[in-house]
């Protein structure tokens, strides 16, 4: 008996106008996976929740399973699934460039493979793009037209979107990975001085022995918000943006770090303004942007 969640396994209907949308959160440490109605909607439905799987062949038979035990019938309906994931993405949207945290993952054809277990069109992008798409569009950032995204979890994300009166462009930036002058810490991604290696939440818990969620030391945080607030007068200074929604793991789960974030921002820059913001969508800020790709024209993507 053939299992229906592999690649041999066509779908039985095609799908109709008004089928469901899949939205997954592919992220370092946990996956979550969604059903919309719409990609022009912030609404949608649980699915599954797990934890990520590092081995990329069992990672999307998961994903696959899980989608077909949630939806049952439905599956077969199923219009196009996005994909958010914590990686950065190649320039051609198909897979993974670099994933420190997913090396699996590096080099594979992410999305023609999962395409194929679920029989729909897939779109990909980097977490920090779904985040700054759904907080445009539905949240914290509907009123700028230069506004990022930043996410602080398992890794330190961030995207772009800069916009004009004739059209669009979402940007993936590897603000994690800017060097910091007098960082002797080696990182995940081979480079040495990385802000990820301060603020990611991977590194930290390789670093301290226990993840961010357990250190209750106030110098500990006020060293982080002091490199974090760093990176994002840097992003800034350089790319003119106006507002950055910040979510993930680890801001939202210390919420005293938001407030001190804008403090030394706004002590910071001299000849630009930042607007640090809370993300209207918090966690769901990906998921909702994932689905929401599946409406964006991909020539408005730099990955």
């Amino acid at each position: 008996m053939r299992d229906a969640s592999r690649p041999d396994v066509p779908r039985p209907d095609a799908p109709k106008p008004d089928a469901p949308l899949l939205g997954i959160d592919l992220g370092g440490t946990t996956t979550r996976i969604g059903i919309f109605a719409s990609p022009d909607a912030p609404r949608f439905t649980v699915l599954a929740r797990f934890p990520t799987d590092a081995d990329y062949g069992h990672a999307l038979d998961q994903i696959a399973h899980e989608t077909r035990r949630g939806m049952g019938a439905a599956w077969a309906q199923l219009a196009g699934v996005g994909v958010a994931i914590g990686a950065q993405v190649a320039r051609d949207g198909q897979g993974v460039l670099t994933s420190p945290n997913l090396p699996d993952y590096v080099g594979r054809p992410l999305v023609a493979d999962l395409a194929a277990r679920l029989g729909c069109p897939v779109r990909l992008a980097h977490d920090g793009v779904c985040g700054v798409l759904a907080e445009r569009r539905f949240g914290a950032l509907l009123a700028y037209e230069r506004a990022a995204y930043l996410t602080l979890s398992t890794g330190t994300g961030a995207a772009i979107h800069l916009r004009t009166a004739a059209t669009a462009l979402t940007i993936s930036i590897q603000v994690g990975h800017q060097l910091l002058d007098g960082n002797p810490l080696p990182c995940l991604c081979g480079q040495v001085g990385c802000l990820e290696t301060l603020t990611g939440g991977r590194q930290i818990a390789l670093r301290e022995g226990r993840p961010p969620a357990e250190i209750d030391d106030p110098l500990f945080w006020e060293g982080l918000a002091q490199k974090v607030a760093l990176g994002l007068v840097n992003l800034a200074q350089l790319t003119r943006v106006e507002a950055v929604a910040v979510s993930g793991g680890i801001a939202l789960a210390r919420p005293a770090l938001r407030p001190r974030l804008r403090e030394l921002v706004s002590a910071r820059l001299r000849d630009a303004t930042l607007l640090v913001l809370d993300a209207a969508l918090g966690e769901d800020a990906p998921l909702v942007g994932a689905a929401a790709l599946l409406a964006e024209p991909e020539e408005r993507i730099l990955h």
